[in-house]
């Protein structure tokens, strides 16, 4: 059992040594190609390593007495850190569950399955690898989900009481899946009536679907308005003509600077983040300053949750965030293993609070590749509420 439990806990060492790598190597604004290159050296390590220790070391030689022989083997010593490692990471994730969701802030969720993406076929997927993901047991590409959350939001004034935005990220436009499947989350999304819609980034990726915008976001619809900022993909191909597309059909794009609104009647400051992608959000200027009943509102869209830090500098109440899908596969106890942010796993989705800022951190729409299993795609409908509300 001991002997069990030593490689059960180096094999989970040595998996989030390296995807721990790929991990903070997505959270930064390297090329495309370097990304791609080390991400591949990455997983031929991580497949690679194990087949080396195994042949170079016989399981009898595991114990005590054997240690000083072992640890003068590179790879043997490797194994052990991996060991160490492996339960130290375990601890780190128990800890790491206490610090998201607390029930302070986030005082209520409940999750619906999306009644219009329901009977939505293999179609959708489209060309021979998709088609192939498609058929893993378990795939939740397609089972999108409506969550439903109550966030307390500390200074929120009463004019702004009950204000419900929805939150949606990383829609992913590839064409793996097709225009049928944004046309449903964005027909969805309208049902919902939501005040306000936030869309953090990563839209589209591929030149081909850029006809899609026209038939899919840039119909989103909301009272308060729909307000976008992009991602690292976005900035693989033409970002202006994505940029240009939605704003001609009215949303408000947000990137290196505030939009000084008002909802309900009371003032509303709304800044948008693409940092490490786009310099600008460096330069950030500053917010108008808050009266003495803590207005404006300040909202914050985030690409990545590394931006937290960012947010809460600027003393913003709401920051929005996606980028990491939340693992797009979530593993039992483990949860996510694979979230790029420079925090790893820390931020992969959920509700985080820091003084006085709240960040909710998507798990979003879709993904490179089309493959979810324990991690459904998410709309997600924020109610705002003040401290008096939670009562």
């Amino acid at each position: 059992m001991i002997l069990i439990l030593v490689i059960l806990l180096a094999l989970i060492g040595h998996g989030y040594i390296w995807v721990a790598l790929v991990n903070r190597l997505h959270g930064g604004a390297w090329s495309r190609v370097f990304v791609d290159y080390v991400t591949q050296f990455c997983l031929f390590c991580f497949l690679a390593l194990p087949v080396l220790i195994v042949g170079r070391w016989r399981v009898e030689a595991i114990g005590s007495s054997a240690l000083p022989s072992l640890l003068a083997t590179p790879l043997k010593s490797y194994f052990y850190l991996c060991v160490l490692w492996g339960g130290t990471k375990l601890l780190l994730l128990a800890w790491g569950d206490r610090q998201r969701d607390q029930p302070d802030t986030l005082l209520s969720c409940h999750q619906v399955p999306s009644d219009l993406a329901v009977g939505l076929g293999s179609d959708i997927f489209q060309g021979n690898y998709a088609r192939c993901l498609s058929l893993v047991p378990g795939n939740q590409a397609l089972s999108l989900c409506i969550d439903h959350k109550q966030l307390r939001i500390p200074r929120l004034h009463a004019n702004h009481e009950g204000i419900r935005i929805a939150h949606i990220s990383d829609l992913h436009m590839t064409g793996r899946l097709g225009k049928r499947w944004y046309e449903v989350v964005v027909e969805q999304v309208n049902k919902l009536e939501p005040d306000v819609i936030a869309i953090t980034g990563d839209i589209i990726e591929n030149a081909s679907c850029l006809p899609w915008l026209s038939e899919t976001v840039a119909k989103l619809q909301a009272q308060l308005g729909v307000y976008f900022v992009l991602g690292n993909h976005d900035y693989y191909m033409d970002s202006q003509a994505t940029r240009q597309v939605l704003t001609d059909a009215g949303l408000h794009y947000l990137s290196g600077s505030w939009l000084e609104t008002e909802w309900r009647g009371a003032p509303v400051a709304l800044a948008g983040n693409e940092l490490p992608w786009q310099i600008e959000a460096a330069t950030h200027p500053v917010a108008t300053p808050r009266c003495e009943d803590q207005l404006p509102l300040r909202i914050g869209l985030l690409h990545t949750p590394d931006q937290f830090a960012w947010a809460c500098r600027h003393d913003i109440d709401l920051g929005l965030a996606g980028h990491t899908h939340a693992g797009q596969i979530r593993l039992p106890l483990l949860g996510a293993v694979a979230s790029p942010s420079l925090y790893g796993t820390r931020y992969a989705c959920g509700v985080f609070r820091w003084d006085n800022t709240v960040l909710h951190v998507t798990r979003g729409i879709s993904g490179k590749m089309p493959i979810r299993w324990n991690c459904p795609p998410e709309i997600a409908i924020l109610e705002l509420v003040s401290s008096a509300g939670e009562t």
